[in-house]
């Protein structure tokens, strides 16, 4: 999983996302690679910041509610690295 911290991704709340992922129980922590990402560049896309990528799957607009869903999610299908 990499969060974008780019400026824009950063503007709209990344932080808060990051935050989310450092006060996760340790049992998700241990099963949930997480890297920070400088910038994805799809913005200009379309795509609204924060954006979240995993395997390859850009989520937009993600706050630390949607983050959480995606996490269990992707912990329902062992597809978290």
């Amino acid at each position: 999983m990499e969060i974008c911290v780019g400026t824009a991704c950063h503007i709209m709340g990344a932080h808060a996302l990051v935050e989310f992922m450092e006060n996760l129980p340790a049992w998700i922590k241990d099963r949930v690679d997480v890297t920070l990402s400088p910038c994805f560049e799809v913005c200009n896309e379309g795509k609204k910041p924060p954006i979240v990528k995993v395997n390859g799957e850009y989520y937009e607009d993600v706050t630390p509610e949607i983050l959480n869903r995606i996490i269990m999610n992707a912990l329902e299908r062992g597809d978290t690295r």
